[in-house]
């Protein structure tokens, strides 16, 4: 009976002890979690935010990092833009006719695109093939075409007789600052906004290059033309020290008495028909002088003359001959040297072809660069639709 009393006070002990049991876990879970008790108080998911101490001391190479961290901009596009830009490519592409191929978005750091395009043609009848495709925008694209209707085609027939069907493209899209530099601001080509053309093919098979055809740009040939006085100059001046050498030779051998070599005569006998030294006379008399006066007749004595003296037409010393059905002023009027060109030759309509072409491209583009901007365009055509608050660049 003890032994039963015994075991059913120590069941009864322990029965009794796990409510207490219960309670301490719950204090101790509560006071290592307060705010898990407290509804009120937890933040959403989202906005949840983990941070971890740096550490400390901070390496160079950390430093570094987190500074070019901060100034790179994000890697993909908002969506907000890239449904802007497709929305805008969309509506230029209704209205011209071109051949296109859209492209992902492009961000690379400062360069892309939010809605490029692979550029395969522009053009209606005929179509003119992009080679290779270029990746642009549609913006740029919409000026291509125009610049195509409105001027490439019309000049392509005139001094051609025929239509581009070709435009040889060297650049598109690429991520670099401008004109290749290292440093400085990024170039057009960076955004898919620029186009580097090197020359055009025609229907009857006209091939016309920048390079090869637009001809000696104007700093090369001042550039020349700077060169030869300086070479000039150099030989003048190796002129004037040897002439000053001679100078100081003789009068260094002044006073010194020089050998005298006497002239040589042929001998002869006496009676001989050519005694002493020959010597040449004039025995034919006094020639007869004729005086040529322009705007005289033929020297002839029919004219009532003696012969004597005449008047003839004035010579031109081989210059241009005069034409009397065309007026001087005429013959420059730029009309009259289109219509020439039919009959240029085949260099000449090249680079006027060109040399117009650029001019054309000038008025629709921000940016056109050529041969006569610098050596790093000597040749293709660079045009661009950078945003120029005052005037276009043209060179």
């Amino acid at each position: 009976m003890a032994g039963h009393y015994a075991r059913s006070s120590v069941r009864f002990g322990a029965l009794a002890l796990v409510p207490v049991l219960m309670m301490a876990a719950q204090v101790t879970a509560f006071a290592a979690e307060p705010e898990a008790q407290q509804p009120a108080a937890r933040l959403p998911a989202a906005s949840i935010k983990i941070q971890i101490a740096p550490s400390w001391p901070k390496t160079l190479p950390e430093a570094k990092a987190e500074q070019e961290a901060t100034k790179l901009p994000p890697e993909v596009w908002p969506a907000a833009d890239i449904t802007a830009a497709k929305s805008r490519c969309d509506a230029i592409l209704k209205k011209i006719s071109a051949i296109a191929i859209p492209e992902a978005p492009i961000k690379q750091g400062s360069c892309g695109a939010p809605a490029p395009i692979q550029l395969i043609s522009i053009g209606k009848n005929p179509q003119v093939s992009i080679s290779p495709p270029a990746v642009v925008t549609c913006e740029l694209a919409e000026a291509l075409s125009l610049w195509l209707e409105k001027d490439l085609q019309p000049l392509a027939r005139t001094y051609f007789n025929s239509e581009i069907i070709k435009i040889e493209s060297m650049s598109s899209y690429s991520c670099r600052n401008a004109y290749g530099r290292k440093g400085g601001r990024l170039s057009e080509h960076g955004v898919a906004n620029a186009l580097d053309i090197r020359g055009f093919v025609t229907a009857n098979a006209e091939q016309t290059y920048v390079f090869e055809d637009w001809g000696k740009p104007q700093r090369e040939i001042i550039a020349e033309i700077a060169a030869a006085k300086a070479e000039e100059q150099r030989i003048a001046a190796l002129k004037a020290a040897a002439e000053k050498a001679a100078q100081a030779n003789q009068q260094s051998n002044k006073g010194v008495p020089a050998k005298l070599t006497p002239p040589s005569a042929t001998a002869s006998s006496e009676g001989a028909p050519a005694a002493g030294i020959a010597r040449r006379t004039i025995t034919d008399g006094i020639p007869k002088i004729t005086v040529t006066i322009p705007g005289g007749a033929a020297p002839h004595k029919d004219n009532g003359g003696n012969g004597d003296f005449s008047f003839a037409e004035p010579d031109r010393l081989g210059g241009p001959k005069a034409d009397a059905k065309e007026p001087a002023a005429a013959a420059a009027s730029p009309a009259l040297k289109i219509a020439k060109s039919k009959i240029a030759s085949k260099a000449d309509r090249k680079r006027e072809f060109l040399h117009a072409s650029h001019r054309s491209a000038c008025t629709i583009f921000g940016t056109t660069l050529g041969p006569e901007a610098n050596a790093a365009h000597r040749n293709h055509f660079h045009v661009d639709m950078a945003y120029r608050r005052v005037t276009k660049i043209c060179d």
